[in-house]
């Protein structure tokens, strides 16, 4: 259980828990609970999907670190993983002429605590285009407007914008140069792009001011974290049923725009991370 002016490893999933539901933040996060409950039902459908979207991922970085495309296809023994490997190779291979980093992690200091990526690619076009891809495996891209309203899609380039040097020594990492580029290999649109800039990096750094600020504020003063009103957020939270609010996981079926490989909250190893003083 953390303690005051302890530090904590934030990301993306985790900051996420809290704009959610503080109390997820806390049970997961502060007092390290573990998983009791299922995300969603029926339970064979979650771990399916949630080992697609892995081992989509695992080929992707198996593709940008170097592996033969051949061997990796001749792996390929689901027919729904060779469906996404189907559309997902043309556009791997049109990356492949740029600088990439697949899979690095990124940390910078912030309010005592450190804010963590874990990018699934990173792509320098030339020296004032950067792309940030995440791999998203749900069965229908969400609308524009929700991405928006995700965290990731700006924490990622935050984060960046702030440690890319670590990456790309040689250069100036302007916010302008950044985009956050969401692709989803089941989509009928696979992409979409959301360019960064000065004005919206300053906005992050407020928006992140107060979200740290509250966790800070809830740690120092010792009470329980808030619980969502929304009590749709709950039949997706495996913590439901210690705050009494049922029993029963929300139907699969009802959440085609979930990527439930990014519900297992993967902890980062910190040793790997570089960080950055902010």
């Amino acid at each position: 259980m953390s303690k005051p002016n302890q530090s904590l490893q934030l990301n993306q999933s985790n900051l996420q828990d809290f704009l959610d539901c503080p109390r997820r933040f806390q049970l997961k996060v502060i007092k390290g609970l573990s998983l009791p409950a299922a995300y969603s039902e029926p339970i064979g459908k979650f771990e399916k999907s949630t080992l697609l979207g892995n081992r989509f991922h695992l080929i992707c970085q198996q593709f940008f670190s170097g592996v033969d495309p051949i061997l990796i296809e001749n792996s390929l023994s689901d027919p729904d993983l060779q469906a996404m490997w189907d559309k997902f190779l043309p556009y791997g291979k049109s990356l492949l002429k740029y600088r990439i980093y697949p899979e690095p992690l990124l940390s910078i200091s912030f309010l005592n605590h450190k804010l963590i990526a874990k990018y699934d690619l990173v792509v320098e076009i030339n020296s004032d285009k950067f792309l940030i891809i995440d791999w998203k495996t749900a069965a229908l891209k969400p609308s524009r407007s929700k991405l928006d309203k995700r965290l990731q899609t700006h924490l990622y380039p935050f984060i960046f914008s702030h440690a890319g040097n670590d990456l790309f020594p040689e250069t100036h990492i302007s916010p302008a140069y950044i985009e956050m580029h969401y692709w989803y290999p089941l989509a009928s649109e696979h992409e979409e792009v959301f360019p960064y800039s000065e004005d919206k990096n300053t906005e992050v750094k407020i928006d992140l001011d107060q979200i740290v600020g509250k966790i800070n504020a809830y740690i120092s003063e010792g009470f329980e974290f808030q619980l969502t009103d929304d009590h749709t957020v709950c039949q997706y939270c495996v913590f439901r049923s210690l705050c009494n609010r049922g029993t029963s996981a929300g139907s699969f079926e009802k959440s085609p725009t979930i990527d439930h490989e990014d519900l297992t909250n993967v902890q980062f190893d910190i040793d790997q991370v570089s960080e950055i003083e902010y």
